[in-house]
């Protein structure tokens, strides 16, 4: 019971932040991403499609707000684009903490592509 209710109460925040009313363009989307010979695995959470024509590539989160890393918001901005054959500025990455309600969004600020193979590459 104890657990249901944690559930019901984050399905409720969910619903009443501000993805709850908006439908994501893709979900659960699965990508493979090679950083300098390094294959890099993952799945998006969401995607969605923003009025403008840029993209908003959402990962949920249900812990504590700011205990997640953005170097994972690079990757899934760069897999997103890959997988659409889009430039990645056109990507916005952000946590979005369900229970709080609070997102934390960003663009420009996230690494390079260039800088993510650096990122993974093993010191010589």
């Amino acid at each position: 019971p104890a657990m249901q209710a944690q559930v019901d109460d984050l399905f409720s925040a969910y619903l009443e932040g501000p993805f709850g009313q908006r439908e994501p363009y893709d979900v659960e989307v699965s990508f493979l991403l090679v950083l300098d010979g390094v294959t890099v695995r993952g799945r998006i959470d969401a995607v969605f499609l923003c009025e403008d024509g840029t993209w908003e590539v959402i990962d949920w989160k249900t812990g504590a707000v700011g205990t997640a890393d953005v170097l994972q918001l690079s990757i899934y901005r760069h897999a997103w684009a890959k997988l659409r054959g889009i430039n990645p500025e056109s990507v916005r990455a952000g946590f979005h903490y369900v229970s709080s309600g609070q997102t934390d969004m960003h663009g420009s600020d996230l690494a390079t592509f260039e800088e993510l193979c650096a990122a993974v590459r093993l010191p010589q």
